[in-house]
């Protein structure tokens, strides 16, 4: 399990000042009011505001206080440790765990999660799988038995993963 947890992208600088706009990856904006500190770059950074907007989410850090500095952070993630993280409800996962999981199906190594993609309805797991090719599901409770993160095992029920998989050679 990763030190850290992606909370976010630098978009862009946001105005003269320093402020930077965030490309969230969270299911809730609100929580970038709670943040202390950050780490962009391998820089630990104190969080001295933040804004959540119709245009997005925007937040000022200590020692980035005009635009050419806040420029330099364009394209780096957004990183909290994982004792400042929010803590998830049961069944929920930061996508940074997911992601490297190995996929367990009929007791046996099938693949590994590669990428999570997020829609509003669920997100959608990608895998490579052992024996070549890829394949991508929906992370429903139906197709997903367990997910053991300590063990990086994610079990997937393979009749159900049958009838929602797209596959690739």
């Amino acid at each position: 399990m990763k030190s850290t947890v992606t909370v976010g992208t630098v978009a862009k600088p946001q105005g003269i000042k320093g402020e930077i706009k965030v490309n969230p990856l969270t299911d809730d904006n609100r929580r970038f009011f709670d943040l202390k500190k950050v780490v962009i770059g391998g820089a630990e950074y104190a969080v001295t505001g933040a804004r959540v907007t119709p245009a997005g989410v925007f937040i000022k850090l200590s020692g980035i206080d005009d635009r050419n500095a806040a420029e330099l952070l364009r394209g780096k993630e957004i990183c909290v440790k994982r004792e400042d993280a929010v803590r998830l409800p049961e069944d929920r996962y930061f996508i940074a765990d997911i992601i490297g999981c190995r996929l367990i199906r009929n007791g046996k190594l099938y693949g590994t999660v590669k990428d999570v993609l997020q829609y509003s309805s669920t997100d959608i797991y990608q895998a490579a799988l052992d024996k070549g090719g890829s394949v991508a599901f929906p992370a429903l409770k139906e197709v997903i038995e367990k997910v053991d993160i300590e063990k990086g095992e994610i079990y997937v029920n393979a009749e159900k993963l049958a009838e929602v998989a797209l596959y690739e050679d």
